[in-house]
């Protein structure tokens, strides 16, 4: 009669890999949608022009010296001279195409349009500023769209604030799904753990091993999760045309603000691996035998 082997099967690595795939998906798919909202915000804010429009008695040279001064400024991101040809063209543009019929009787001023770095763009500074352009005797009227640069400001708060709060209940999910893993693993391996215990060998020789292999473990989910984030975001909105709206936002998303959010997610997914590990290793260690079954 064929003996039955007793040899125990090694737990497989599977399920803990996925686990930590799927929280370095999640946390990674939040914080890219993070970074391109706050990039497409900072595009809406920047496309909101200042208009500074000057007295007939300026020449197109005092204006230009003018734009001069004003392209030095910190808080400016670029300008735009507009002379009384351009402006009426765009006038026609935007609202009458007739616009250029009333030539004869119309005469628009010579004008500035300012485009201000998104950090600088508020109403309480912009107020500011138009009040300081005013007090130039050769300025006839500065205009900027206020409601659009206060809805703006609300509306990108109110999306930081409900993206962070995700973000908060993301990162405590995970720390609750890696650390079930954690503890599911290496519950397979709790007799192994007790009986190095009772040959003799020190609770750091018993941990170490655990904590390198779910080490190992995170560093294998996180080029799968930034694999999947990618084919997301980049690659099957180019396939499929209904999704070209989500290849605009991808223009948004900052590299640099990228790179941060993929070291921020590595490191999280290490550490979060290694702590739990050696908290559940520690916690069979103090369990009795009679515990064990």
């Amino acid at each position: 009669m064929e003996e039955k082997s007793t040899k125990r099967r090694k737990p497989s690595a599977l399920p803990s890999i996925l686990s930590l795939t799927a929280v370095m998906f999640f946390l990674g798919l939040l914080g890219t949608s993070i970074i391109g909202f706050k990039g497409l915000g900072k595009l809406l804010m920047e496309s909101s022009s200042i208009d500074i429009y000057f007295s007939d008695s300026i020449s197109q040279e005092d204006v230009l010296k003018f734009k001069t001064q004003i392209d030095k400024l910190p808080w400016v991101k670029n300008s735009t001279f507009v002379s009384r040809e351009e402006g009426m063209k765009q006038m026609g543009d935007k609202y009458d195409p007739d616009f250029n019929s009333y030539i004869d009787v119309i005469t628009l001023p010579l004008s500035i349009e300012i485009y201000p770095k998104a950090a600088y763009a508020s109403s309480k500074f912009l107020d500011q500023i138009s009040r300081e352009f005013k007090e130039n005797s050769s300025v006839e009227d500065v205009i900027y769209q206020r409601n659009l640069i206060e809805t703006l400001n609300s509306t990108l708060k109110n999306t930081q604030l409900i993206l962070g709060g995700i973000a908060a209940i993301f990162i405590v999910m995970s720390v609750i799904l890696i650390q079930s893993a954690v503890r599911l693993g290496i519950f397979a391996n709790r007799h192994t753990i007790k009986s190095m215990q009772l040959v003799g060998a020190t609770n750091t020789f018993i941990v170490k091993p655990f904590i390198l292999t779910f080490i190992k473990f995170a560093l294998i989910a996180f080029p799968i999760a930034a694999a999947l984030v990618y084919l997301i975001i980049w690659q099957i909105p180019m396939i499929f045309s209904p999704l070209n709206i989500l290849a605009e936002f991808n223009k948004n998303i900052d590299a640099q603000n990228l790179l941060y959010v993929s070291i921020f997610i590595a490191i999280f997914g290490v550490v979060l691996s290694a702590t739990c590990s050696w908290l559940s290793t520690r916690k069979f260690l103090r369990t009795k035998i009679e515990n064990l079954y």
